[in-house]
């Protein structure tokens, strides 16, 4: 499933949702697939994702995988969680909210 996040002061974005949701409960949210935060929620929010996030991500390990040119690179959570950090902060700054939903 894909969640789309939108708000009156950025651009929408989508995620796919076994990404999104992990995010949302870091926001201290449900985690449901459809929600929205604003007023002061937003910057508690924000410092919650920060603070997780913060503490989430390793670098990857070393291995084999570095000679194999076809493989994949794993993509930090903090690297898939720069839209939404964007938009919690340009709402916060501006007062607005933010919105996701199943789309």
């Amino acid at each position: 499933m894909i969640i789309k996040f939108q708000s009156e002061d950025s651009g929408e974005f989508v995620m796919l949702s076994h990404v999104a949701e992990p995010l949302l409960k870091m926001m201290g949210t449900s985690g449901a697939s459809e929600g929205a935060v604003s007023g002061d929620d937003l910057s508690v929010a924000l410092s919650r994702l920060e603070a997780s996030l913060k503490h989430r991500d390793e670098p990857p390990e070393p291995g084999a995988d570095e000679e194999d040119e076809d493989a994949e690179i794993p993509v930090a959570l903090s690297t898939r969680a720069s839209p939404l950090l964007q938009m919690l902060r340009t709402a916060a700054q501006n007062d607005g909210y933010v919105m996701w939903r199943p789309e």
